[in-house]
């Protein structure tokens, strides 16, 4: 019985390691589609990229649903399936996120990208590029400094996208006399701002898997 499990124990890490690997870069590449789309010239009838992003978003869902099915058949995972469960939620919350933000600047006829905009576009981009690199080292869970590493900069960005949101809503709401551009750049700050909290949950999954496998 034993030897039967050593061999199929690294094939069935590698299976869900690779799809919650899958699921991280799928974020990632909506969060890339995100940025490329509020950079340089505003012309938002020329935007493909948000059409990218919804498609990605369908993606993002699949890989959790096969999580799910997956650890529920499987007689053994790399760690406990509700963290099993926890992570393979929070990646597609962030994902479901960066659509969230995409889905307002797309429909909202804002006139320009503001300054603030493109700014918490970037440290979206940046959160999901390290949450991706995380998810890679938690494959190798006993580099524990590594993995802290990662979740430390994740937090960092968190809160630089605090201090833009901060900023930028306290001059909009100075400077804006419109009130329905007020609420349409409200919503999208707003927006963008959630999405890095939900990187910094993925963060706080991974730490609390760490605890439990060290």
């Amino acid at each position: 019985m034993s030897s039967i499990l050593s061999r199929f124990l690294p094939d069935n890490d590698k299976m869900f390691f690779g799809l919650f690997n899958r699921a991280a870069s799928n974020c990632t590449a909506m969060a890339k589609l995100l940025f490329e789309a509020v950079s340089g010239e505003w012309i938002p009838e020329q935007k493909t990229e948000f059409a990218q992003i919804s498609r990605l978003k369908t993606a993002s869902a699949e890989i959790k649903r096969q999580v799910y099915a997956t650890s529920g058949k499987a007689l053994v995972s790399p760690f406990e399936r509700n963290d099993m469960y926890a992570l393979a939620s929070a990646i597609s919350a962030a994902s479901d996120y960066v659509d969230a933000s995409a889905r307002r600047i797309n429909l909202y006829s804002i006139d320009a990208i503001t300054p603030p905009m493109l700014e918490l576009c970037r440290i979206v981009l940046d959160s999901s590029m390290q949450m991706e690199t995380l998810v890679r080292a938690l494959n190798n869970i006993s580099d524990s400094e590594t993995i802290s590493h990662i979740c430390a900069e994740i937090k960092q960005l968190e809160h630089e996208a605090d201090k833009v949101y901060d900023r930028a809503f306290a001059q909009l709401n100075a400077n804006e006399t419109d009130s329905i551009n007020l609420i349409k750049h409200s919503e999208i700050l707003g927006a963008l701002e959630r999405t890095t909290d939900k990187f910094e949950d993925v963060a706080f999954v991974v730490e609390s898997i760490l605890i439990k496998n060290s």
